[in-house]
């Protein structure tokens, strides 16, 4: 299920990840294809699949370094069954199950017992890792991202504050995680069919710089578009994309460019 998952709902891989290639093209184009279909998703307010997939890398990756690293096969094991368990409500919740939770309340409790568990065995240091943040973010930040007009606003707009600004920063952050990992996974794809195992590595900085554009220049606005409800299409102006093609991606990467 989570291949199908990855293969028909995140992104489509551009035509020459499919053939055999000599150079890094392929990698950098999967990255900028799964970059470019979370954009289109964002446009048509139909996301979940995006965010269920963000959850589950992340989840994955956290579970096989406990694994590896830590070698603690219980807590990685421990980690995947509950996470299977949840993630089939997954689609549930987000549609209709979240407005429930209340304010700035996580999508899933279990998560947050279960790296106090995690931190209590391994000190709270561990809770400082990249992808235990990105797990925790995307925990507390879609239960207000599907909801931009749900109970979480009260408490808000009691205290005074601009919702939209508050809806901002659980957006911006939730749009970072979902295209660093779209961005990777359609890298990692191409670069499985490309027979140059190798070429991986390119895969992370190339995510990370399409990240950054994503929060610094396009996240912002499709926050503000989808707070108002807006019922116009949403057309994401190509500059702000930024890294649009191989050769910009790739120079970013190699020259280290924000």
């Amino acid at each position: 299920m989570r291949t199908i998952l990855i293969l028909c709902s995140l992104f489509v891989i551009h035509p020459s990840a499919q053939a055999q290639f000599t150079d890094d093209s392929a990698a950098y184009q999967g990255a900028i294809d799964g970059r470019n279909a979370f954009v289109t998703a964002l446009e048509n307010k139909d996301y979940v699949s995006f965010a269920h997939n963000a959850f589950d890398a992340a989840i994955r990756r956290f579970a096989e370094q406990l694994r590896t690293e830590q070698q603690d096969a219980e807590l990685a094991d421990r980690l995947i069954s509950q996470w299977e368990t949840s993630s089939a409500r997954f689609p549930m919740l987000v549609a209709s199950g979240i407005e429930a939770l209340g304010e700035h309340a996580p999508l899933f409790a279990w998560i947050n017992t279960y790296l106090d568990q995690v931190a209590a065995k391994y000190g709270p240091i561990i809770l400082n890792l990249p992808i235990v943040k990105n797990i925790q973010m995307l925990n507390y930040s879609i239960p207000v991202v599907f909801r931009p007009h749900g109970s979480w606003q009260t408490d808000g707009a009691s205290q005074g504050l601009d919702l939209r600004i508050e809806y901002r920063k659980h957006f911006i952050p939730f749009a970072n995680i979902v295209t660093y990992y779209a961005a990777l996974l359609g890298c990692e794809y191409a670069v499985n069919h490309s027979g140059q195992p190798q070429l991986k590595k390119i895969c992370k900085p190339a995510a990370q710089k399409l990240e950054f554009v994503m929060g610094r220049y396009i996240a912002p606005v499709v926050s503000d578009w989808i707070f108002k409800a807006s019922n116009q299409s949403l057309q994401v102006d190509s500059s702000r994309l930024k890294y649009n093609n191989v050769d910009d991606l790739r120079r970013a990467v190699q020259n280290k460019l924000n």
